[in-house]
């Protein structure tokens, strides 16, 4: 059996806030329904409206719902772990409905119950290396929440609730989980009563302790990596390969950029030229789309030269053209590795060296 929670010593980090948040979205969550039995509450029929469409409307699969009747005290919860619509009628009929005879509410008292018994659970899970849970509370009630400590005399029907008076231990202990869980909160008046909604985003308490030899132990770093070590490690091999494609799309691209030496010699005479991806010569004549040229004797455009990546490719403009003897149809690749190439066409020979 895990201790009572109180109150962690350290606050959490941002990034142990974060990652927390990250463990919650994967384990559903808590709904506590607190109900006022208080015969002033009542619920009318806009008030059981706004509580099935919670019911009927609001719930995954994978939340817990908690149903934890009040007034002087709070009563045991019931507890349904929802799996789908089939268990909607079980829990509509677990909710007391109906207003009931007791006259008043400490109000004070039961906000400390339930927002410790809130903390329990995740702290719990915690423990027990499972997934903590979001949580929200619907309370339905005529009484005010979140009144200062010291100020209980302001709800008059428990004006001497010990939840609310200054320095008992109850008053310190509801003022400490009223500032250690991160509450949000929304309220509507369906009748003589309030309905309010408490969400607290998934969250547990740190506690570190000194250790021996120096240092000291904590809860939450070592919880999170317990859940969160597989999605770590996905992203660190997807990080790496990233990287390594990065790095692999980078050397490919300064390839592309470093121009190439290219010399075609015709007869007695040379022509240099720094040929980078995507640029073309035209070898005997202008072609369109290219911007360098080879003249020839002939004066006609046998074929162009195109830089792609690491190769050129020879793209023949007339049918007699070779390469090194070959006949050319439409184009062929050469590498770069192949540093030197024949073009002949009738008796003009085209020396490329690369």
């Amino acid at each position: 059996m895990n201790s009572p929670v109180v109150p962690g010593n350290r606050p959490l980090t941002p990034q142990q806030k974060d990652g927390l948040a990250w463990v919650g979205r994967w384990g559903g969550r808590d709904v506590v329904l607190a109900i006022d039995l208080t015969e002033s509450v009542g619920l009318n029929d806009p008030g059981r409206l706004h509580l099935r469409q919670i019911i009927e409307k609001t719930l995954t699969k994978g939340d817990t719902v908690h149903i934890l009747p009040f007034a002087m005290t709070v009563r045991s919860p019931v507890v349904f772990e929802y799996q789908g619509s089939g268990d909607i009628p079980k829990i509509l009929e677990a909710m007391p409905m109906n207003a009931g005879t007791e006259q008043g509410t400490d109000i004070m008292c039961a906000e400390h119950f339930i927002y410790r018994y809130l903390a329990q659970l995740n702290q719990d899970r915690l423990y027990n290396q499972q997934p903590i849970k979001n949580q929200s509370v619907i309370w339905l009630t005529d009484a005010p929440l979140n009144l200062p400590q010291g100020q209980a005399h302001q709800w008059k029907e428990v004006p001497k609730s010990r939840c609310g008076l200054v320095n008992t231990p109850e008053a310190s202990q509801r003022s400490q989980w009223l500032a250690a869980l991160p509450m949000q909160q929304r309220s509507i008046q369906p009748g003589q009563f309030q309905l309010t909604v408490v969400d607290v985003p998934a969250t547990v308490q740190e506690f570190c302790t000194p250790k021996p030899g120096g240092g000291e132990v904590c809860l939450v770093n070592a919880y999170l990596w317990g859940q969160l070590w597989w999605q770590i490690l996905l992203a660190g091999v997807l990080g790496i390969l990233g990287l390594g494609g990065g790095l692999g799309f980078a050397v490919h691209w300064l390839r592309q950029q470093i121009p190439w030496s290219v010399t075609v010699q015709v007869g007695d005479q040379e022509y240099h030229f720094s040929l980078k991806h995507g640029q073309k010569i035209g070898v005997g004549g202008n072609v369109t789309g290219t911007f360098l040229m080879v003249p020839l004797p002939s004066m006609v455009a046998i074929a162009t030269l195109e830089r792609r990546n690491q190769n050129l490719i020879i793209h023949a403009l007339e049918g007699d053209l070779t390469c090194d003897g070959q006949p050319i149809f439409g184009s062929i690749t050469i590498p770069k590795q192949r540093s030197f190439v024949l073009l002949a066409y009738k008796d003009e020979i085209i020396r490329i060296i690369l």
